[in-house]
């Protein structure tokens, strides 16, 4: 049996998804696997930041009294503006974004401009004559080849949007992954209040979306009883089929005659790289490989209980999805550290990850912690791994926030 830091290791060894080309819309999500560089310099021409007049340095002097600029006829639409250079006592009328024309000294909004005819003055107040007023400088933001977002950093909506600014269309990106659910059980039903002998599904609900929340680009779903060679088969299906790139599975983990997941592997001929965790709840929980042509498959197969199964998933299924997302090695097994509000109780054997909630003093236990037990989880920030030991007041504990619950990581990380 592995202890939680060594299963941890090699869930977050995996090999990351192969890279593709794609757009920006298509990339968002995805982790960079070339960095995004500035085909130009951005902005590519000095532009005006208000509506108003480009003025040149110096203007026209009939007597001190009377100091202003001759208006071009020029539209301030027109290509004109930008390609005529402005001479010395010379303005133009710009819009907000206008290429300016060289010789541009500044410019004078729109509010702070006096035109008779063909003449402009600038009202006394209005510090808009002052050189590099309103302007927008070319190459202010960035210069052409200056890199806006390194590799192996998630393509975020504004960085996608970063790099469409920059003038790119497409992007190299370690793709998000494509997972198939197969949820097992009998006694499981979607609907209603269970019979003696049912449970209600908890994994098919909650599972899509705390994937989608941890990187999955999609999230599938079959349900299936305990036989052993249907779930062989229907995962052979899904390994031949080509579509996902990780396969998680609900219940039969343990090694008892009525738990379906290891025979079915064995039938497979899978290789098991987390076969159990030192840890409590959720020791059954196991990481597999199946064989394909294009490689290898991940299964992650998660405990039948509750508590059991989300504390499988945020133990392995976390580092994996970041693994085969190629994030950074270091972040992938990543723990945030805390301070326990009161004791926190171990487990007789192996840690213990128990459900707790964040407090301004620290980490308090959220109750209801027994594997078979939701209502704790639900109430939960985070799982601290708590040694046999148990915590004491005050003491630091390291927690593994819960995909989809209250504490984000941005929040934590803060």
């Amino acid at each position: 049996m592995l202890t939680l830091t060594q299963a941890r290791d090699r869930a977050a060894s995996a090999e990351s998804l192969s890279p593709v080309r794609v757009s920006l819309q298509d990339g968002i999500g995805g982790v960079l696997h070339s960095p995004v560089r500035a085909l130009q310099d951005i902005p590519h021409v000095s532009t005006s930041a208000m509506d108003g007049w480009a003025l040149s340095a110096e203007p026209l002097t009939r007597t001190e009294a009377d100091r202003g600029w001759a208006l071009r006829a020029d539209s301030a639409h027109s290509p004109a503006v930008r390609q005529s250079p402005l001479h010395p006592g010379e303005a133009t009328a710009v819009l907000t974004g206008s290429p300016l024309p060289q010789g541009t000294h500044s410019v004078l909004r729109a509010e702070h401009g006096i035109t008779e005819g063909q003449q402009l003055q600038a009202l006394s107040a209005s510090p808009d004559t002052a050189s590099g007023r309103n302007v927008r400088l070319a190459g202010e933001e960035c210069r052409a080849q200056d890199l806006l977002v390194p590799a192996g950093a998630v393509l975020t909506p504004a960085r996608a949007a970063v790099a469409a600014v920059a003038g790119h269309d497409h992007v190299t990106v370690i793709p998000r992954p494509e997972v198939q659910l197969v949820l097992t059980g009998e006694e499981v039903t979607t609907t209603g209040i269970p019979a003696p002998g049912q449970v209600r599904d908890v994994f098919g609900l909650a599972l899509p979306q705390m994937l989608t929340q941890m990187g999955a680009a999609s999230v599938d779903a079959q349900r299936l009883g305990d036989d052993p060679q249907v779930l062989a088969a229907t995962l052979a299906e899904v390994a031949q089929a080509g579509r996902a790139d990780l396969i998680i599975t609900s219940g039969g983990t343990a090694h008892s005659r009525a738990d379906a997941l290891r025979p079915a592997l064995e039938m497979l001929g899978a290789s098991l790289v987390v076969d159990s965790v030192d840890m409590r709840p959720g020791h059954p929980v196991l990481l597999a490989q199946l064989p394909r042509r294009k490689g290898p498959l991940y299964l992650l197969g998660l405990p039948g209980n509750p508590l059991a199964g989300f504390s499988g998933l945020t133990a392995l299924g976390v580092p994996l999805l970041r693994a085969l997302r190629g994030m950074d090695p270091q972040a992938r097994t990543r723990v945030l550290s805390a301070t326990a509000a009161e004791p926190l109780p171990g487990a007789r054997r192996g840690v213990r990850l128990l459900p707790v909630r964040r407090g301004s003093e620290g980490m308090r236990p959220a109750g209801h912690s027994r594997p078979h037990m939701m209502r704790g989880l639900a109430d939960a920030d985070a799982l601290a791994i708590v040694p046999p030991r148990g915590v004491a007041e005050g003491d630091p504990v390291e927690c593994l926030p819960v995909p989809g619950q209250q504490a984000q990581e941005s929040i934590w990380d803060a």
